[in-house]
């Protein structure tokens, strides 16, 4: 397997790349900055994974990401918590703090070797998680972060073009994802959008009044309807009888 370390600490990097030496990865370079990563990954072939510290010497790794579609799954490193939210808009598959937990990092590895298959050791990313579906949020919360985990979420709702998330404990969480995009990687069996605005919990539903359009009470809640779109009521129905 192959990677690449996007890392401005040369200590840091020569200790990353040792580490994935002992599992095999080749590691095909090591960029210091914003202009020699975008030059290198415009010329080159992209690698199985980016290792990727968020802030070089030069800016920052998203300044890279807007410019160029990257075909690797990204591991961001960074010291810097804050920027935790926007690396997960990426396709990112993990994140680590820095200095790297050792241990951390060789769990990460372990499941990617795990996935190693076929006579070219590719990976079946699609078998990277447990389940193919995001089993959680990162959020933040005041100055800190908190992981919201998917069972805990109510609904996903937009209000003056920005997205939230309610949770069973009547607190509301900004999201920085669309409900377009978050419709993609919830689970469809459980989660249903039942109109421009709302994407309901199944587990949550209290109550649905069916009179010359459906209704929806949730738990937790008070007393309040949510309405489901006329063109989406049969399939609502359809959803909400499995």
């Amino acid at each position: 397997m192959t990677a690449v370390i996007i890392e401005d600490e040369i200590p840091a990097g020569i200790r990353l790349e040792r580490l994935l030496n002992q599992y095999d990865f080749e590691v095909l370079v090591i960029l210091n900055s914003v202009k020699k990563a975008t030059i290198w990954l415009k010329e080159n072939k992209h690698p199985d994974i980016v290792f990727m510290d968020i802030k070089l010497r030069d800016g920052n790794c998203f300044e890279i990401l807007d410019k160029i579609k990257i075909d690797s799954k990204i591991v961001f490193t960074t010291a810097f918590d804050e920027y935790a939210l926007n690396a997960f808009n990426y396709n990112s598959i993990d994140y680590l703090l820095k200095p790297i937990d050792e241990s951390k990092l060789n769990r990460l590895l372990e499941k990617i070797a795990t996935l190693k298959s076929g006579f070219h050791n590719e990976i079946s990313w699609s078998n990277f998680n447990e389940s193919t579906f995001v089993n959680s949020y990162l959020v933040a919360s005041g100055t800190h972060l908190k992981k919201i985990p998917i069972q805990d979420i109510l609904y996903f709702f937009s209000e003056n073009n920005a997205t939230f998330i309610f949770t069973n404990e009547n607190r509301q969480f900004l999201i920085p994802k669309s409900l377009e995009k978050i419709e993609g990687e919830i689970d469809n069996n459980k989660f249903f959008r039942i109109n421009r605005k709302f994407i309901i919990n199944k587990d949550y539903i209290h109550h649905v009044k069916n009179a010359s359009r459906i209704k929806i009470s949730l738990k937790n809640v008070e007393l309040f309807y949510y309405e489901v779109s006329i063109s989406k009521e049969k399939r609502f129905m359809q959803w909400f009888s499995i």
